[in-house]
């Protein structure tokens, strides 16, 4: 998939894609904003979820034309109110999200994932 647009963020969308361990059943995009990488994601995890604080973001996210059948969104702050079960998840993606949370608290990876979490 080529990029719509090019960001900072974007720009490291081919890392966190490579960091995604083979057979990775579920993936996480905390804080997903328009769903981009989430879609992106979907080609290389069973299931993926995008999560995102902003109303905004997840309708953009939800209204986007190709959002593949294995991806759901989520409005929810992934770290406050208790929406993401710990450790259900075998890779974690936060691009330019962590810096606004203590996301090191609580992680929703799995215990004992190989590469539980990309973080830029």
């Amino acid at each position: 998939m080529s990029d719509p647009y090019w960001n900072h963020n974007v720009h490291h969308h081919p890392e966190v894609l490579d960091a995604v361990p083979d057979g990775c059943g579920k993936a996480l995009d905390a804080g997903c904003g328009d769903g981009l990488l989430t879609r992106k994601l979907a080609a290389r995890a069973a299931s993926v979820t995008g999560v995102d604080r902003s109303p905004e973001m997840i309708e953009l996210a939800r209204e986007h034309a190709r959002v593949p059948g294995n991806v759901t969104y989520l409005e929810a702050d992934f770290l406050a109110d208790g929406s993401l079960p710990e450790g259900a998840y075998d890779f974690v993606s936060a691009v330019a999200v962590v810096h606004h949370a203590p996301f090191e608290e609580r992680s929703p990876a799995s215990p004992g994932s190989p590469r539980p979490a990309a973080v830029w």
